[in-house]
């Protein structure tokens, strides 16, 4: 969060978008963690159901010791999907 937030303290134009997106009683770092906290129950529910089936099919047949690599595996793939998931002006617009 303290790099999101850096980067729009840096930039008006951004700054202006948080000030007005966010309560006028929060700080930018609680409007940033309720945006957190909301997307994060969306990833909560991929994880009750598709995501337990897919570690398990790829994870259950090996060793525990293979269980290591979940938390990094799944952390590039949250990366893949963010970075084609991110919504850019086309995507809005097409929206």
């Amino acid at each position: 969060m303290e790099e999101l937030l850096k980067i729009i303290q840096h930039d008006p134009e951004l700054w202006e978008i948080v000030e007005n997106a966010k309560h006028p009683d929060q700080e930018p770092m609680e409007f940033f963690e309720s945006v957190g906290k909301m997307l994060e129950l969306e990833f909560e529910e991929l994880h009750r159901t598709d995501l337990k089936d897919k570690l398990a099919g790829l994870f259950g047949g090996l060793p525990k010791k293979a269980y290591i690599m979940a938390p990094y595996l799944l952390h590039i793939a949250l990366d893949m999907f963010l970075l084609k998931a991110s919504m850019d002006e086309k995507s809005i617009k097409d929206y």
